[in-house]
């Protein structure tokens, strides 16, 4: 599956203290299908800018699945007009495992775990215009 999508309805000068929701987990078929699902979906949610997770390991190095994430969000790019960024996402998952507290199917941990890349996301780009 896709990792899910989060959104956050603060405006991008909203303080650091930023929280997103979990929206909805895409199945993924097809790149091609994915890439359509996304598009439509930011356009019915009037989302403004595309964060694609990277992992990393304990060490800060990209992990292998890193160029396929990277290969599907230049895809992306190629199909939606909104700026794309990456952004870090070692441990979200387990976060939103711990958040879930045992409500954890594979579809909610990674919308959870969407929710909580968006939002520290949204710390760091406060930090950097603070």
């Amino acid at each position: 599956s896709l990792p899910a999508v989060g959104s956050s309805d603060q405006p991008t000068t909203w303080p650091i203290s930023a929280w997103a929701t979990p929206r909805r987990t895409l199945a993924r078929s097809s790149d091609e299908t994915a890439l359509r699902e996304i598009d439509r979906f930011c356009r019915e949610e009037e989302i403004e800018t595309l964060v694609v997770g990277i992992p990393r390991s304990p060490e800060g190095v990209e992990s292998a699945i890193a160029p396929r994430i990277r290969s599907f969000a230049e895809k992306l790019a190629g199909v939606s007009s909104r700026p794309i960024e990456f952004h870090e996402e070692t441990l979200t998952s387990d976060e939103a495992a711990r958040r879930l507290r045992g409500r954890r199917s594979r579809a909610g941990v990674d919308a959870e775990a969407a929710a909580v890349l968006l939002e520290d996301w949204l710390a760091h780009r406060g930090r950097e215009s603070a």
